[in-house]
């Protein structure tokens, strides 16, 4: 083999010499011609342009075998350059010559003796050529522009086509670096339309399938239904939990939805805890509810992550072309408004945009500016309502309600911003100035009263969700010196049984530096007795519903006298909310209810008028 390829390198020799030959003959021929017509500089020209050219020649021929450095041969090869544009300002046809030099160039430069071999080729054709040309036409040399001019474009055009033909490798590369820019683009389109965490088409591409269905419906007169999801208080799994719970939460949830809902809903994440739907052409409205309850009970299965058996409550909105809107942002944008009533109106359901929703949305972000507005100038202020001992008539304590008075001179009641604060994520720095408004409140009275008055203060369910809700409740205690058994936290009876698992261990924190929990409106929520021996409570308050028919009704009385009777065998304390009249008073009496709190006593009123400056209530 070896011999073989040792023969075939003599012979592939062997030509080029001939080729060399062949083309310093021609080369020759051509500058003597041009000598004897040509005056004396252009002769000089071409005496020292036959040299520098036979040395280029040789020099790139023996440079492949020799691996000399290519500096050796950059002295002739300028030389070579300069003569040859000389050359070409007195004969432009000798352009054919430079057009030689430069595929000699290459060949030095890329080591490659294919193109040497074309160089040599083409220089002895572009000679024929020259001499040919100048015998049949009776221009002088110096007119003869044309034939320079082509020879450059033929033999450059010849080279690339035979370097690119011989070099397969060459092809590869070039087909490789096409297939992998090829390959990137791909990746780089899908990230930027991809969800990474979900593998779901993510906004950008949601919106152009969006805009494409929306052509379609367009053009068959269909109809197109645009549902927007979002998932209840995420934020709290992933203070909570963790942020690497969280994205686990969101991809289980994701594929839950692929594996549950049928083809024919396309599913994309917007962000965040954020996911749209897109219903084609269906058949009718039912059709098109039947579907979107089919989305609400996918969202509806427990995750298992980490162990851990996670129910995600939702909210949807549902918008629909053309009735609520023919463009992309304000179908969006409609479906995101009746997402966002679906979670103001109790949580964990789906609602179908129309016109007045939009009205009492900005409304909503009116009250949310003005809300704001008031906290930072704090117009907020604090009422306090009395608890009393009914044996003995004395004022046991207080619970703190937040008030607000609009600057408009006109108080907005609690049940009209308080949802709303819980909602925007307000309530938790609300709550903290709640808390410590209450506790210096208490504390000052006690100093000046000399009395042990507890102060009760209600806590929302975000509130209870901080991871850090325990240390913040004793840092506030810690900060305004109050002794912590006279501090009460009150919370719903469905909160606490909701969050048990999460914030039971953040209570008993809070209950082990003497601070107590209330069980408040007992009876409104789960309405269950053996829930109480399971929370980590110290005082039950029975809600105000039981006692506004106790007078009349047998059975609302037997309830109160049950739960009073087992709240104290377990050693709790009971206070009956909403006593507003002596006869209800006389009945809670009988039963053996010792704590009352209500309008019959006291309505809220503001601290320089709650306090009475002793401890009774006559």
């Amino acid at each position: 083999m070896n011999i073989l390829l040792k023969e075939s390198r003599q012979q592939k020799n062997v030509i080029v010499l001939r080729l060399l030959l062949l083309n310093f003959s021609l080369f020759i021929a051509v500058l003597t011609y041009a000598f004897l017509k040509m005056g004396l500089p252009v002769k000089a020209f071409c005496c020292l342009n036959a040299i520098f050219f036979l040395y280029v020649f040789v020099y790139a021929f023996f440079y492949r075998q020799r691996k000399d450095s290519p500096w050796i041969g950059f002295i002739p090869i300028v030389g070579h350059f300069i003569v040859t544009l000389m050359l070409m300002y007195f004969i432009p046809a000798v352009s054919n010559f430079f057009s030689s030099m430069y595929l000699i160039v290459l060949a030095a430069v890329f080591m490659r003796k294919e193109i040497l071999y074309i160089g040599l080729l083409l220089s002895a054709l572009a000679d024929i050529l020259f001499i040919y040309s100048s015998k049949v036409t009776s221009l002088p040399l110096t007119q003869q522009v044309t034939i320079g001019v082509s020879m450059w474009s033929i033999m450059m055009a010849l080279a690339l086509l035979f370097i690119i033909y011989n070099d397969k490798k060459l092809m590869g590369r070039v087909f490789a670096l096409q297939k992998e820019t090829i390959k990137k683009a791909e990746q780089i389109n899908h990230l930027a339309t991809t969800d990474s965490l979900t593998s779901l088409p993510n906004r950008i591409s949601s919106c152009e399938y969006l805009e494409a269905a929306l052509l379609r419906m367009y053009a068959i007169k269909g109809q197109l239904g645009v549902i927007v999801l979002d998932v209840d208080h995420f934020q709290v799994i992933n203070d909570s939990l963790g942020h690497s719970i969280g994205d686990q939460c969101l991809e289980g949830f994701a594929k839950q939805l692929i594996d549950k809902l049928p083809k024919r809903i396309y599913i994309s994440r917007l962000g965040g805890d954020e996911f749209s739907f897109v219903i084609e052409n269906y058949k009718d409205h039912e059709d098109l509810m039947m579907l979107v309850h089919s989305i609400w009970e996918a969202a509806q299965t427990p995750i298992a992550v980490a162990g851990v058996s996670i129910q995600l409550k939702v909210n949807m909105g549902i918008a629909i072309y053309p009735e609520h809107g023919y463009l992309v942002e304000m179908l969006l944008m409609n479906a995101n408004v009746a997402m966002q009533r679906a979670r103001s109106n109790g949580k964990n359901s789906y609602l179908l945009f129309d016109g007045q929703m939009k009205l009492e949305l900005l409304e909503k972000r009116k009250l949310e500016e003005d809300m704001k507005e008031a906290f930072a100038n704090e117009d907020f202020d604090l009422h306090y309502q009395q608890q009393v001992h009914v044996p003995s008539g004395s004022v046991k304590g207080y619970e703190a309600l937040l008030r607000w008075e609009h600057p408009c001179g006109t108080f907005i009641p609690p049940s009209d911003w308080i949802p709303l604060a819980e909602e925007t994520g307000h309530i938790v720095a609300i709550g903290d100035w709640v808390l410590r408004k209450a506790c210096l409140t208490a504390k000052r009275w006690h100093d000046d009263a000399r009395n042990a008055f507890t102060m009760s203060v209600n806590i929302s369910a975000l509130q209870l969700m901080q991871p850090d809700f325990a240390d913040r409740v004793l840092a506030i205690v810690a900060e305004t010196g109050l002794n912590p058994c006279l501090l009460i936290l009150e919370l719903t009876e469905t909160l606490l049984i909701q969050s048990m698992e999460t914030s039971k261990n953040q209570l008993n924190q809070i209950r082990e530096r003497g601070v107590r929990i209330a069980l408040d409106d007992f009876g409104k929520g789960f309405s269950s007795l053996s829930y109480i021996k399971q929370l980590p409570i110290d005082i039950v308050k029975i809600d105000k519903s039981f006692l506004d028919h106790i007078e009349h009704s047998l059975v609302d009385r037997a309830v109160v006298e049950s739960i009073i009777s087992l709240v104290q065998r377990i050693d709790m304390e009971v206070v009956a909310e909403g006593v507003e009249d002596q006869e209800q008073l006389r009945i809670l009496q009988e039963i053996g209810c010792h704590y009352v709190q209500g309008y019959y006593y006291s309505r809220p009123q503001p601290e320089h008028i709650a306090f009475p400056g002793n401890a009774f209530v006559s």
